[in-house]
């Protein structure tokens, strides 16, 4: 899988420079997250937070771009697990995506659009506590395969995403949990 994806990349990356015909778009919005661990051991969480999304495409037709996209977020979290306090959630990834309609370009004319990617990040969680020795930090890693899926369309003057995003854990020790995001971003044409 992970052969796969480098090529995908390495194909994608290949192909904006080699047109030397890209373009730069990006987003702004609301995420709401869930982790599910696959083990009975592991800490059930949810998230609420913003996301920021670069993104850089190269043109095929006016409604059809590849690209890559880099979303990264922060949220506040509730965990119903072992952490001595609600941690802060932070994710990040790299996504080859295929993108159809709006905003697939900025020449695109069309009234709705969807899109898909596929890549690698991971959704941290930090909690901070008191031993009575000082300040510490835990760093729980949900790294792994990353995907997601959405459709764009004007609400009230303003083009918007629905995403459903996925980290698939790949971390042994955190029983591999998968983390689950819906995202609402709006969409800023450069």
């Amino acid at each position: 899988m992970k052969k796969i994806f480098i090529i995908t990349l390495f194909f994608i990356s290949t192909t904006l420079v080699a047109q030397n015909k890209y373009e730069f778009l990006q987003g702004f919005g609301y995420d709401f997250s869930f982790g599910i661990p696959r083990l009975s051991g592991g800490a059930v969480f949810t998230g609420n937070g913003i996301n920021y999304v670069p993104r850089f495409v190269s043109p095929i037709n006016e409604d059809l771009s590849i690209g890559i996209s880099l979303p990264v977020g922060l949220s506040l979290v509730n965990s119903l697990g072992s952490f001595n306090s609600n941690p802060i959630g932070f994710n990040y990834a790299i996504s080859a995506d295929i993108n159809f309609g709006l905003n697939s370009t900025k020449a695109s004319r069309n009234r709705f659009g969807a899109f898909f990617g596929l890549g690698f990040g991971s959704y941290d969680l930090y909690s901070f506590y008191d031993d009575g020795t000082g300040i510490k930090s835990y760093r729980d890693a949900n790294y792994g395969i990353h995907s997601q899926v959405g459709i764009r369309m004007p609400y009230r003057g303003q083009d918007i995403s629905l995403v459903a995003s996925n980290w698939r854990g790949m971390n042994i020790s955190n029983g591999r949990t998968q983390v689950f995001a819906l995202k609402l971003i709006y969409e800023f044409m450069n």
